[in-house]
């Protein structure tokens, strides 16, 4: 659930928890990286202080320093790692749920083939807790210890400065390139997964028609166009490791000869030679790192991109106040929708008024803007223009969980929750009764056919329902809207799997549900539903033709539906039969 406290946060980082920790970790890191100094000061004092003087007590109290040294170093190494890896679990926890709440409010969000954002959360998870930040959080030391080899003497900084240069261009070129990688694959990773998702979803489909070697071989080729640019990538970032792991391994031999030749010119004490080939390597080893971690760096910045624009989203919805329970009054006033994506006007001037315990029954002919109208009055799409009230309170109004809890919603392809029957009629709702469950069956008359079930109540209906047939999932569909207190029921086309004692049952379990205080909005294309029809809404073309009770609407040939054929009668159009 959202977090109470950055409701109105401006930005997604002050929803992050646990900021502090990563101060600790720089904390520890500074400590670590700072008892890492001994090695290389060891070696000065050994070389040219004990091996000079032959002092055995010397030499025992510094080498039982550098060894404390080294352990407390490696303590603290433990520790920010242990803090990061809390860190991300816990980032995990606070920010899945707003991406989680991002994609069910935000259709665009699902977008078909396209990789989840809670699967970018979990590779933030893993990039926080992984070496790549330890790597960030060391460069920054790079300038200290290139100054105290400076000091040491002015050729040792200059040779690490120089291989700090070369690494960091080199650093560079491969963030280029896992970039160009990231931008090429994705469009090819997104075809690649929705062909999978379609061939999957169709196997059935699929096997029957003879395709399954064709349907094999086309994934092939988009696996194959997706993962090209990857492999490509890999290679040439290896390359690029590869090239930084001997730029480091040079620098260190050129150290050593430097060293020795300043010794040899009595420049330098013998014991800074050693010191000076740690401290290199010490100081370009983050560089080298980074290097083969920024294929991890650059995955993990468009993971927070995508991570930061859906939780932002949510973050900045406004507040809304819950409200009484309605009693069922809906009302549309000059609602219009246009199509984002199309940008085709699909409904135009939709006005009337449905009163609680009314059926409203909506026919039109195919394309009419039936399906778009129940959608909106479900909240799940925005009208473009115009407003919709439930008792005389605009949609939006209604705080999101509490307006579902009083609308049910059948939609006109009825996709059921994987799991029990029970499971797929209560849905998420929290600690269901038995008693409830049973009463919205009963209601629905899916009662005595879910009886009949191998395990009734608690037979498993796989995903999406797949195992039933669609009259069972239409039944129980029907009875997942009618679960709970539901004031305003929207079904779209819920005779379309029935035959006529269904519809009857339909007809019936409509009227109990009334009797209860439900308002129903219903779309059809048969004509059995009218019979106990309030009103009826005729919609063609995606326009209001005629709102009224069926005698006045539909006077005539009420066996049919309305048609597109035959001369526009706005007034009293015509039904045919059949």
């Amino acid at each position: 659930m959202r977090l109470a406290h950055s409701a109105r946060a401006e930005s997604v980082v002050s929803a992050v928890p646990g900021r502090s920790t990563l101060v600790w970790v720089v904390v520890f890191s500074v400590s670590a990286n700072i008892l890492l100094l001994v090695l290389p000061f060891y070696s000065i004092e050994i070389f040219d202080r004990v091996i000079s003087s032959g002092s055995i007590e010397t030499l025992i109290g510094l080498t039982s320093l550098g060894i404390a040294a080294l352990i407390f170093s490696a303590f603290f190494d433990v520790i920010r790692f242990r803090l990061l890896s809390r860190f991300a679990v816990t980032f995990e926890q606070r920010i899945a749920p707003l991406i989680l709440e991002a994609t069910i409010a935000d259709p665009a969000r699902r977008r078909e083939g396209s990789t989840h954002d809670l699967v970018k959360v979990r590779e933030l998870r893993n990039f926080f807790s992984g070496g790549a930040v330890i790597t960030l959080v060391d460069a920054p030391f790079l300038p200290v210890f290139i100054l105290i080899l400076f000091l040491i003497h002015p050729y040792y900084g200059t040779i690490a400065l120089t291989g700090a240069v070369v690494l960091s261009i080199m650093g560079y070129v491969s963030s280029c390139i896992a970039r160009a990688e990231v931008n090429e694959a994705s469009g090819a990773a997104a075809r690649c997964q929705t062909l999978m998702d379609g061939i999957v979803r169709h196997g059935n489909f699929i096997r029957a028609m003879g395709w399954t070697g064709g349907a094999i071989r086309a994934f092939m080729r988009a696996n194959d166009e997706a993962l090209s640019p990857v492999v490509r990538a890999s290679e040439r970032v290896a390359a690029i490791a590869s090239a930084a792991r001997m730029v480091r391994s040079t620098l260190q031999v050129l150290s050593i000869g430097c060293g020795a030749w300043l010794v040899l010119q009595n420049e330098v004490l013998a014991g800074s030679l050693i010191a000076s080939s740690i401290m290199v390597s010490r100081t370009l080893q983050p560089m080298e790192s980074l290097i083969s971690a920024w294929r991890g760096v650059t995955a993990a910045q468009e993971a927070w991109k995508r991570v930061s624009a859906a939780a932002t989203w949510v973050l900045k919805q406004p507040h809304r106040t819950r409200l009484t329970p309605p009693n069922g009054l809906l009302e549309l006033n000059g609602v219009g929708f246009t199509n984002p994506q199309a940008r085709r006007s699909i409904l135009r001037g939709i006005a009337f008024r449905c009163r609680p315990r009314e059926i409203v029954v909506v026919v039109g002919p195919t394309g009419a803007g039936k399906s778009t109208l129940l959608r909106i009055a479900a909240a799940l799409e925005k009208p473009s223009v115009g407003e919709i009230r439930l008792d005389n309170a605009l949609l939006e109004s209604w705080h999101p969980d509490q307006l579902g809890s009083y609308i049910g919603y059948l939609p006109q392809d009825v996709e059921l929750l994987a799991g029990t029957v029970a499971e797929a009629i209560s849905g998420f709702e929290d600690s269901p009764r038995d008693e409830d469950i049973v009463m919205a069956a009963t209601l629905a008359g899916a009662h005595q056919m879910i009886l009949a079930l191998p395990a009734g109540y608690q037979t498993q209906i796989g995903r999406d329902g797949h195992r039933l047939s669609g009259g069972q999932r239409q039944r129980i569909g029907l009875a997942r809207a009618f679960f709970g207190n539901r004031k305003l029921i929207l079904l779209d086309e819920p005779n379309a799997n029935l035959d006529p004692d269904g519809e009857a049952a339909l007809c019936a379990a409509i009227l109990s549900a009334r009797s209860q205080g439900a308002t129903f909005l219903i779309v059809t294309h048969r004509p059995r539903l009218l019979t106990i029809a309030d009103h009826v809404l005729l919609l063609r073309d995606g326009t209001q033709v005629a709102f009224g009770p069926v005698s006045e609407v539909l006077p005539s040939n009420t066996a049919g539906l309305p048609s597109r054929r035959g001369p526009r009668q706005p007034d009293r159009p015509q039904l045919l039969s059949g």
